[in-house]
C-alpha cells in the first residue's frame, strides 16, 4: 500500500474514531436526560422541549395560501404551499411526550453508532494490511441490514410520536399532519449494502477455491 493511501485511511480511521466517540457522548446525554425528565419535567414549572415531524398541507384542498407583498405578475391569482415539511416544537410538562420525541432519535443514534463501529472495524483491518479478511463480509452484511432496519423504525416511531402529539393539541393553522414517510433513499443505500456485501463474500469464495485448485 502506498504512503498516500496509507495516510487517507489512517485519517478515515481517525475521522470515524472521533465521530464514533462524539456520538456515543451524545447517546448517553439524551439516555440520561430522558431518564431524568420525570424527576425535573413539572416540578416547579421546568418544561421539556418535545420535536417531532409534521407535514402542511396535505389534504383534498390546499390548506396552506401564500401571501402576496405587492400584486403578482404573470396573471398568478393564488398560490399555495402542499405537503410541505417541517418541525413542531413544543414545550411541555408532560415528560411522556418528550420520552416519545426522543425514542426517533434514539434509534437513529444507536443505529449509527453501530454504523460506525462496523466500518471502524473494516478499515482498522485495511490498517492491518488484510482488506478482504473474511469477517469483513458479514459485516458488511450487517451494516445493511441496519441501515435497512433504521430506514423502517425511524420514521415508525417518529410518525406514532407526531400522531400523539397532534391527536393533543386543538385544531392548528395551518392544519397539520404527522410526518414523515419512509426514506427511499435510504432502504436503497441499505440494498446497495447487503449487494456489495454478498459480492464482497462470494469474491472471497471464489478466491478461496482458487487458492485450494492451485
Amino acid at each position: 500500500m502506498s504512503t498516500k493511501n496509507l495516510r487517507l485511511i489512517r485519517f478515515v480511521k481517525g475521522l470515524l474514531d472521533f465521530l464514533f466517540g462524539l456520538l456515543i457522548f451524545a447517546i448517553m446525554a439524551l439516555v440520561l436526560w430522558t431518564a431524568l425528565s420525570p424527576l425535573i419535567i413539572g416540578k416547579g414549572g421546568n418544561i421539556g422541549t418535545a420535536t417531532v415531524p409534521v407535514t402542511i398541507g396535505v389534504g383534498e384542498e390546499p390548506q396552506f395560501e401564500v401571501s402576496f407583498s405587492s400584486p403578482a405578475k404573470d396573471e398568478i391569482r393564488a398560490a399555495f404551499v402542499e405537503e410541505a415539511e417541517g418541525t413542531l416544537r413544543l414545550e411541555t410538562t408532560n415528560f411522556i411526550l418528550v420520552l416519545m420525541a426522543n425514542a426517533a432519535k434514539l434509534i437513529s443514534g444507536i443505529g449509527l453508532a453501530y454504523v460506525f463501529y462496523l466500518l471502524r472495524a473494516v478499515v482498522q483491518a485495511t490498517l492491518d494490511g488484510n482488506p478482504f479478511a473474511a469477517e469483513n463480509g458479514p459485516r458488511l452484511r450487517r451494516l445493511g441490514y441496519v441501515v435497512l432496519l433504521v430506514g423502517f423504525l425511524n420514521p415508525l416511531v417518529q410518525y406514532i410520536a407526531a400522531s400523539e402529539v397532534l391527536n393533543r393539541l386543538p385544531v392548528a393553522l395551518p392544519a397539520l399532519n404527522p410526518g414523515p414517510t419512509l426514506n427511499a433513499e435510504i432502504i436503497l443505500v441499505s440494498l446497495l449494502i447487503l449487494i456489495l456485501a454478498h459480492i464482497w463474500s462470494y469474491g472471497l469464495e471464489l478466491e478461496r477455491d482458487k487458492a485450494l485448485t492451485i
